[in-house]
């Protein structure tokens, strides 16, 4: 069970960005969340003390990217985590934004981007905490 619930969660290519880019998610009901990470099927968005996400509670609205270029997504909750707030899609984001913004985080931030696809964490990440 354990190798299917692995197999799943790396279905789609999985985007996380450095905290200094990740783009926002205005919702229809006005919030805004940092995203976390894209896929094209899920999206990772901050959890924030003010705002109780529940699993099953529906998102909608649009994350603008890095290009000023910006995507509606609806989706469901699906799980909370210690890193956020795990969104799966009704649509997609496109292919094309999400090959976009891995070339900008691989451009801009080559240290956290070989880093995170090693698997490893990046140290400049974990000076952001404090």
């Amino acid at each position: 069970m354990s190798d299917n619930k692995d197999s799943q969660r790396r279905r789609f290519f999985r985007l996380p960005y450095p905290r200094t880019a990740q783009p926002p998610l205005n919702t229809h009901t006005g919030d805004s969340y940092k995203v976390l990470e894209i896929a094209e099927k899920s999206v990772v968005i901050e959890l924030q003390p003010s705002k109780r996400l529940q699993v099953g509670e529906t998102i909608c609205g649009k994350i603008l990217f890095h290009d000023q270029e910006s995507e509606f997504i609806e989706g469901t909750v699906y799980r909370l985590d210690e890193r956020g707030a795990v969104v799966t899609l009704n649509n997609s984001i496109s292919f094309h934004h999400v090959m976009r913004e891995q070339s900008y985080i691989n451009t801009r931030f080559p240290l956290f981007f070989r880093q995170k696809m090693a698997g490893r964490r990046n140290p400049e990440d974990s000076s952001d905490d404090q």
